[in-house]
């Protein structure tokens, strides 16, 4: 028998729970009923596993081995956008990990194949377009 090793990610607040699988499925639970709100599919899922995964009030950001970082709608469980979309993603690119605080996301990307360094991408949304080209860079951890 081979035994398969399942990742989930998942994220408590209060009484919702988001939880993100190896399968690309992103989910949204009520702990309380634990009944399944929201199933984040559709054209727009991720194609490959889920990292990481955060959300607030309104929205769920996930990241996946597929090399994006998506933004979904809470209540309705419609995708809105792609934050981040890598060059290499589908071809070895992943984001290992997101954070984000008040005006930035910082995103941990590499690749699984080791043709990419790790590195760091910073977003900060406090800065105008012109500006923000300027302070999206790149440092290798």
């Amino acid at each position: 028998k081979q035994w398969y090793q399942r990742r989930v990610r998942v994220e408590l607040k209060d009484n919702i729970l988001v939880s993100g699988n190896a399968d690309s499925l992103v989910k949204i639970w009520d702990i309380t009923t634990g009944a399944c709100l929201q199933t984040l599919d559709g054209p727009s899922k991720h194609q490959s596993a889920v990292t990481c995964l955060l959300f607030n009030k309104k929205y769920v950001m996930t990241s996946s081995d597929d090399g994006t970082v998506k933004l979904w709608d809470i209540k309705s469980g419609e995708f809105i956008r792609d934050i981040v979309k890598l060059d290499s993603g589908g071809s070895g690119g992943v984001v290992w990990r997101i954070q984000l605080d008040k005006t930035r996301l910082v995103c941990a990307v590499g690749s699984r194949n080791g043709t990419e360094e790790t590195k760091l991408l910073v977003f900060d949304f406090s800065v105008s377009n012109e500006k923000s080209k300027q302070v999206m860079r790149s440092e290798p951890l």
